[in-house]
């Protein structure tokens, strides 16, 4: 008779989200791997949807991500009736495997999940920093409306006010250097600037702001009630912040939770 396959330890750290990155630790035993999920692909869908599978007993079940840089391969296997494999490589053909372990099953779907709630719920995370945000829910939360009184609320406004109500709740700005002789010198000089800000090194090189205005037809007071009313809603789903992260709440799952609860 074999001796029984030794089930591994998994541990999951979720340890920062900054600039549409989210990093992440994985350990098994003397194994690690540090990595990251980028906002542009976001993989979180597919790291819930794997982890559902796991949850409901599939043999084998894996997804892969772009972390803008190297595709990442997530895979799960139940080889036997008492071995349960997780492996962690490139997705490429002749993939450098970072790790490799018989693992039970519901520590990985408890690691990987709680892992990440975990981080949500504390202060190292800024969702600001990762979770997708529309103007919509600015206001809502700005004005203590909900959405559909908000269209109607906005669609009564004239242009100037709907112009600046939708600039006040998202105000950003064109950077120019009037002092640069042609686009070339001006795309030099905000380099420069950008580089001597993040260094804290001041400079002479004199910025100017500009309002960046919302683009509203200048027939907008004349339009019928429907026309406004779409182009509010068309405004109002903008992204604020620029990021395209899955929010943390539409992470949690039932069908997740009902198996960790069957412990």
């Amino acid at each position: 008779m074999r001796d029984k396959p030794k089930i591994e330890l998994l541990t999951v750290d979720f340890y920062e989200a900054e600039a549409g990155w989210l990093r992440y630790k994985l350990t098994v035993g003397q194994q690690s791997f540090d990595n990251r999920f980028s906002h542009v692909w976001d993989p979180l869908p597919d790291l819930k949807h794997w982890l559902e599978a796991i949850s409901i007993g599939v043999q084998q079940t894996s997804f892969q991500y772009d972390n803008e840089g190297d595709d990442i391969k997530f895979d799960f296997e139940r080889v036997s009736w008492d071995k349960e494999v997780l492996t962690i490589s490139e997705a490429y053909e002749n993939a450098q495997v970072f790790i490799k372990a018989n693992i039970d099953r519901r520590q990985i779907v408890k690691a990987f999940y709680l892992g990440l709630l975990t981080f949500a719920s504390s202060e190292k995370f800024i969702s600001k920093e990762w979770e997708v945000e529309y103007l919509k829910e600015r206001l809502c939360k700005i004005l203590n409306t909900d959405e559909e009184a908000l269209i109607g609320q906005l669609t009564d406004l004239n242009k100037r006010e709907l112009g600046e109500i939708l600039f006040n709740a998202d105000p950003t700005y064109y950077i120019s250097f009037p002092e640069a002789t042609d686009k070339n010198e001006e795309w030099n000089m905000f380099l420069q600037d950008t580089i001597d800000k993040d260094k804290g090194v001041a400079n002479e090189l004199k910025s100017v702001e500009t309002p960046a205005e919302w683009n509203i037809p200048d027939d907008y007071n004349f339009w019928t009630t429907d026309k406004k009313r779409q182009f509010v809603i068309d405004c109002i789903n903008e992204k604020t912040n620029g990021y395209d992260g899955m929010k943390i709440n539409d992470f949690r799952s039932s069908i997740i939770e009902k198996y960790l609860d069957e412990e």
